[in-house]
């Protein structure tokens, strides 16, 4: 479990946006009188109709290998992972993969137990996958974040959404304290963030957060 939970105190502004219609009037001229001695005259011509605008494409099918190495992994995140699998499945944002890692695992909304002890969530009021902002994750550090101990500055990262495969390198790596919320503040562009606990094998709460921030792949 992640212990004292990353809560923004900036709250996201949510914009509401407002779609209008233009209704397009069929503007038909008052027909002019025939011109003597030279017949009918010509009407107004019609207006062009415009195009039908192109269907948008359908959300992309996220699936992923459902292999786990739990070999790092503790034997009660273990215990609690194993008993997560017979509860109803979650609808999936994402998966993130860090290949040199051989990490991949879905990413779930929200940071309850539920979701923890099954995959990795997006922390609350953070920018959903897919969608520009910075996408704050957190996991488990005897779980499946456990592996994060060995990434490295320049490491690649996927992030697989609805939307599309988004590409990322690690900027950069910091250990900060669990009220420490700036990490998962709004970013102008596109980021993910993943937070986890802090020593990865301390025994009981952990006194720090590990956070690694990744920005899109030149």
């Amino acid at each position: 479990m992640v212990q004292g939970r990353l809560r923004s105190n900036h709250t996201i502004p949510v914009v509401a946006l407002t779609v209008v219609f233009a209704a397009t009037l069929a503007c038909g001229g008052e027909a002019s009188a025939p011109a003597t001695g030279t017949g009918a005259a010509t009407g107004t011509p019609a207006a062009a109709t415009a195009p039908t605008p192109p269907p948008a494409p359908p959300p992309r099918e996220l699936t992923w290998s459902g292999k786990v190495d739990m070999s790092l992994w503790s034997q009660i995140r273990v215990r609690t992972y194993n008993a997560a699998l017979k509860n109803a499945p979650l609808p999936t944002l994402a998966i993130l993969r860090i290949p040199r890692l051989k990490l991949e695992v879905p990413v779930y909304d929200g940071t309850t137990d539920p979701v923890l002890d099954l995959a990795a969530g997006r922390i609350e009021q953070t920018a959903l996958p897919g969608t520009p902002g910075n996408v704050g994750i957190a996991a488990h550090r005897d779980g499946f974040f456990r592996v994060l101990k060995d990434i490295k500055e320049g490491d690649a990262l996927e992030l697989d959404t609805p939307v599309a495969l988004e590409l990322y390198r690690v900027e950069w790596i910091r250990i900060t304290t669990p009220n420490d919320v700036s990490v998962i503040d709004p970013t102008p562009g596109r980021a993910v963030t993943l937070v986890g606990c802090y020593p990865f094998y301390h025994v009981g709460p952990a006194p720090q957060r590990f956070i690694v921030r990744a920005v899109p792949a030149a």
